[in-house]
């Protein structure tokens, strides 16, 4: 064997041990993390159970609800004794003129006017946020307790990705768990699916469909709350 192969042969060879090394290092490591714990599972099927409860007492911020609340509101452009005005989201019904480049306006007071689809996209923002605020309310009184700071920060500034209640279809009323898995000794992952229903299905012990959701859950100061909510589409 000359010099070369020589080395070529010792460079394997080191490659080799290396490789077997880091191996038996990660097969015969002692795990970090503790079996599952009765007691903390427990309590996590009591939080999530809890949250599951009260999400029907939420009202949900969806865009199929905005667009039902713009509609009851009589929100857009309407006709009144035979004039095409802008009925507001307070009540108003302002006058549509063109303006002198050929677009319609509005006169949103006395000094000045509005581009008519600037408008309707303002008024359409109030009632989304009055929505908001209302999710933010329920949130507050029914899942604060249940759920991390940074969850709740999340539904404060979407709040259209909580699961609440809408102004029609089905809505939540419960949260079945259909699997746990142990992260951390800090933190689990839960498949679930929130269980929809109608006034109809609750008389009759039936369900309207169900949306798929995988839950974290982390324990903060010796609590287990809800860090994260993942949805999925109704089944």
């Amino acid at each position: 064997m000359n010099t070369n192969g020589l080395v070529r042969f010792i460079v394997v060879g080191m490659v080799l041990l290396l490789v077997i090394s880091v191996g038996m290092y990660f097969l015969f490591k002692p795990s970090t993390t503790s079996p599952p714990n009765e007691a903390d599972i427990n309590a996590i099927y009591q939080v999530v159970g809890e949250f599951g409860a009260r999400l029907k007492d939420v009202p949900d911020s969806s865009e199929a609800s905005l667009a039902l609340l713009i509609e009851d509101r009589g929100v857009g452009i309407r006709v009144v004794a035979g004039k095409r005005v802008l009925h507001t989201a307070d009540g108003r019904d302002l006058a549509i003129t063109k303006g002198s480049d050929g677009k319609e306006t509005v006169g949103v007071h006395e000094y000045e006017a509005m581009y008519l689809q600037d408008e309707l996209e303002v008024q359409y923002d109030i009632i989304r946020h009055e929505m908001s605020a209302r999710t933010v309310a329920g949130v507050d009184s029914n899942l604060k307790r249940l759920i991390t700071d940074r969850l709740y920060q999340e539904f404060k500034t979407y709040a259209d990705v909580v699961p609440g209640k809408p102004i029609s279809r089905p809505y939540p009323e419960a949260i079945r768990i259909d699997s746990l898995q142990k992260l951390a000794d800090a933190s689990y992952t839960v498949k679930a699916s929130i269980i929809l229903m109608t006034g109809t299905q609750t008389t009759q012990n039936g369900n309207a469909g169900q949306t798929p959701v995988t839950l974290t859950l982390k324990k903060v100061n010796g609590t287990w709350l809800i860090d994260d909510l993942l949805q999925s589409p109704a089944s």
